[in-house]
């Protein structure tokens, strides 16, 4: 195994960040009636993964105005650390959204900082009928204009709604709210249940009203708010990454305690372990048989030019992965143009990536020997691993070189645009041979002889063997879904999926 691939859990935690996110916009505070005007209040909840604290979130709540033309003003920031293959990775957030007393968005704002990259920042603002969304990466900003539905919820609007008009057990409620992190509309349904009783933080139990929150945009994944005798939201539990968190409301002086996430290591708890597999990243053909817990296989693993899946019962699938060798000669092939534009995260004119892209073709003219050039290229020049970063854009990667397996796939798909070959990244899972496991991985895609070419630089082995297993693809372009949105199928699996070899040649 190269040694740079030891870490392969490699880009799970933006997508947990994602995750998180949603909780904290969706667990605020409960305030009063939706058709009244709340009064200010602030509120602080401690986070907890696998049972260490790794975070809080300090919450604000004001109304600006009177009567109907009353606006709703809620601030969340959040701070995270924890560990990831011995890094530790500090993650912020910053979510402002303005919303009406019937809890219709009107204003948003959602900063995302994860040193040392540089913060992305998604905004909009609804006017009639329009949205306009602005998005920053890199500190350049794109803004564009999409129609917008009128009721569309604020994401911070579900609380309200289960104090002042609770749910009974068994009744289900439904509506659309707007998720920032993704920048789309999703569909948010809460379930209530009788009360039941559940630890608190202080270790006791205590009898409380359950709700099930989930949203379209986050499939599988469920959030259980629990709900005291005065509609107050006072715990989030969920099941994430194969470990239980759990969210509390606390004072201030409980939630800015010491942060002991420094010593929860995510990495190493999230692989996915199988039998020793000899020489898989040379493998021509694997099969596996694959099992999700409560899910079936042939749902999230997408079939592609690589593999292909065959259903054997609801939570179990044969999934078989073949390698795609570079070819030599290559053409390049009809695709979508998003595929060879220049994006916010893909900045294909970007100066130094238009050299590193001729420094790596050198005097290559066939895409295929120019793509399998600039594998070995990306592989050699980010020679600081750095896994404390979430996401950064190609652009940052040309100018720092370094990263893990995020920054490899960017900076090469990158390239291969800036040479007029198609490309997109692909979010799964890769094996990792001094381990025994498989781990979240990402990697790059060419289009060459009509189809998807595999490459990983992070390994830089000329293409790929059968050991890597698609959980899906992106072209990562500006009118696509926002960027770590790609990761959700990989979270949706970790903790929950199981592999075995069947065999492999």
């Amino acid at each position: 195994m190269h040694p740079s691939v030891t870490p392969l859990f490699l880009r799970t935690l933006p997508g947990l960040f994602l995750v998180f996110s949603f909780f904290f916009e969706t667990f605020s505070f409960a305030q009063e009636s939706p058709t009244k005007a709340p009064p200010k209040e602030e509120t602080w909840q401690v986070i907890y993964l696998a049972g260490q604290r790794i975070g809080y979130t300090r919450s604000t709540v004001e109304t600006v105005g009177t009567d109907a033309s009353a606006i709703v003003k809620t601030t969340s920031d959040t701070f995270m650390t924890i560990k990831r293959f011995g890094q530790t990775l500090v993650m912020k957030q910053a979510l402002t959204t303005e919303e009406t007393l019937a809890g219709d968005l009107r204003r948003f704002r959602f900063e995302m900082a994860n040193p040392p990259a540089m913060s992305s920042v998604t905004s909009g603002k609804i006017d009639g009928r329009e949205l306009s969304l602005t998005q920053e990466v890199n500190g350049k900003p794109k803004t564009t204009i999409q129609p917008w539905q009128d009721g569309v919820k604020s994401p911070v609007f579900q609380d309200r709604v289960l104090k002042d008009n609770p749910l009974r057990p068994g009744e289900t409620r439904t509506f659309e709210t707007f998720v920032p992190e993704f920048a789309k509309v999703g569909k948010t349904t809460m379930k209530a249940f009788d009360r039941e009783n559940t630890k608190m933080l202080n270790g006791k139990p205590e009898n409380l009203f359950k709700v099930a929150v989930s949203n379209s945009l986050l499939p599988g994944f469920t959030m259980e708010t629990f709900l005291d005798a005065q509609g107050e939201a006072i715990k989030v539990s969920s099941t994430m990454l194969g470990s239980s968190m759990e969210i509390y409301v606390v004072s201030q002086a409980e939630a800015l305690k010491a942060i002991e996430g420094a010593e929860l290591d995510l990495a190493i708890g999230t692989l996915i372990k199988v039998k020793p597999l000899a020489k898989g990243h040379e493998s021509k053909r694997i099969v596996y048989r694959v099992s999700i817990v409560d899910q079936d296989p042939t749902d999230i693993i997408p079939p592609s030019d690589t593999q292909t899946l065959k259903k054997i019962d609801a939570e179990t699938a044969e999934l078989t992965v073949v390698s795609i060798p570079i070819p030599r000669p290559a053409t390049v092939g009809k695709v979508a143009d998003e595929y060879l534009e220049s994006s916010q995260y893909l900045q294909r004119d970007d100066e130094l990536i238009q050299k590193h892209a001729n420094r790596a073709a050198g005097d290559a003219t066939d895409p295929g020997e120019i793509a399998r050039r600039m594998e070995t290229y990306v592989r050699e020049k980010l020679t600081k691993k750095n896994f404390s970063t979430a996401m950064a854009s190609a652009a940052e990667v040309a100018k720092n070189l370094e990263g893990d397996c995020t920054e490899h796939a960017v900076l090469l798909a990158a390239m291969l645009r800036a040479r007029r070959i198609p490309a997109r990244i692909v979010v799964g899972l890769v094996y990792a041979d001094r381990l025994f496991a498989f781990g979240g991985h990402m990697w790059t895609e060419a289009y060459l002889n009509d189809q998807w070419v595999p490459l990983d630089a992070t390994l830089g082995n000329g293409g790929i063997g059968a050991a890597h297993i698609k959980l899906a693809d992106s072209a990562l372009s500006d009118d696509g879904p926002a960027a770590l949105s790609g990761f959700a199928p990989l979270m949706n699996v970790i903790g929950k999926l199981k592999l075995e070899v069947i065999s492999a040649e």
